[in-house]
């Protein structure tokens, strides 16, 4: 009589309304999200931001359309031609006519109205002149011919020396030829003197006052380029390098998906493999300022004896600021242990 039981045993028993995540949240129409009482914030921030992603995005669609890598990879001879490339493909140096001409007398100005180049013809050649060669008095006879003075690779590519009718004073006035080749070496791809102080070049040919001119021209390229190309160079690694660049990231990439997947399985762990290289950093810090310390205090470095300067690794030689780096480690060591001390006691709480 009474209430039919189900097949096979008692009734099961109600199911708890909370669940167990805890009680359900029901639904309320007048509910308007977390976002109800929030507004937008750093708006100036967030218009910069807006500014320079646009500013990125067309420095690199122009960069894209107008830019040439060739610019900072291989260098250019007078004409504009590359020197490594096309047809100066077995020409991959600079040589300068007369690097006396280079010479600004350290004058900024005069070097940027220049554009940062040397005023003298530059043409691309196979290799940097290995032996030294002037034009004498006596190649300017009518008799003698270009071709017996210079040779072709030393000389402009639109000059011919065989076929032509120039004279040899001709050839020099043009700047098609230089007038003196002097011992090179290859510095940026780019032919620079390589003279030697213990070679004599005291002849009738170079003096030492015309060595010394030729080496400070040189010394203003060296410069030009440094002041140009600090820049150009971290680029040209680059380009040069790209595709080793896109394996590395994509190694670092993959070693980093497996360091998330290990992660979740082994954060207790790595946390405290952490935690406990940091203290053990630290500690070593602090002993090595502590040695410092000890051994610039015996032997009375003092920062008055050095005052103000500019040069900061003088700073490093006085006990004052190992000092100050120790009592900085200390200080990070002692809220390092705390925090851990406060987890290992909340821990044990939970």
């Amino acid at each position: 009589m009474g209430a039919k039981e189900k097949k096979g045993g008692d009734a099961s028993p109600p199911v708890s309304s909370s669940g167990p995540y805890g009680e359900k949240c029901k639904y309320d129409p007048s509910f308007r999200g977390p976002i109800k009482n929030r507004s937008c914030t750093d708006i100036i921030c967030c218009v910069l931001f807006m500014a320079f992603l646009a500013g990125y995005i067309v420095v690199g669609l122009l960069a894209w359309l107008y830019g040439d890598p060739r610019q900072v990879i291989y260098p250019r001879n007078s004409t504009g031609s590359y020197c490594g490339v096309g047809s100066n493909r077995n020409k991959p140096y600079v040589l300068y006519f007369n690097m006396i001409n280079c010479i600004t007398s350290l004058n900024i100005m005069a070097a940027a109205m220049n554009g940062l180049q040397c005023p003298t013809p530059q043409i691309c050649v196979s290799s940097c002149p290995a032996d030294f060669s002037v034009v004498l008095p006596t190649d300017f006879v009518p008799s003698r011919k270009p071709i017996d003075v210079w040779n072709q690779e030393w000389c402009q590519p639109s000059i011919n020396l065989s076929t032509t009718s120039l004279s040899v004073s001709d050839i020099l006035s043009r700047q098609l030829c230089p007038e003196l080749l002097i011992p090179s070496t290859v510095v940026f791809n780019r032919c620079f003197p390589s003279l030697n102080v213990s070679q004599d070049y005291t002849d009738q040919h170079l003096n030492n006052e015309t060595r010394d001119w030729i080496m400070a021209g040189s010394n203003q390229i060296v410069e030009a380029l440094d002041a140009k190309n600090i820049g150009l160079k971290i680029f040209e690694d680059f380009a040069r390098t790209w595709y080793w660049i896109l394996i590395v990231l994509a190694i670092a990439m993959v070693l980093s998906l497996l360091f998330l997947l290990l992660l979740r399985f082994t954060a207790g762990f790595l946390v405290w493999i952490l935690i406990l290289g940091v203290l053990a950093v630290t500690a070593y810090g602090i002993y090595h300022c502590a040695m410092e310390y000890r051994n610039y205090e015996a032997k009375g470095a003092t920062i008055k004896n050095v005052g103000f300067t500019t040069n900061l690794s003088v700073y490093g030689s006085v006990k004052e600021t190992w000092l100050a780096a120790c009592k900085s480690a200390w200080s990070g060591e002692g809220d390092l242990w705390a925090q851990v001390a406060q987890q290992g006691v909340a821990g044990r709480r939970l």
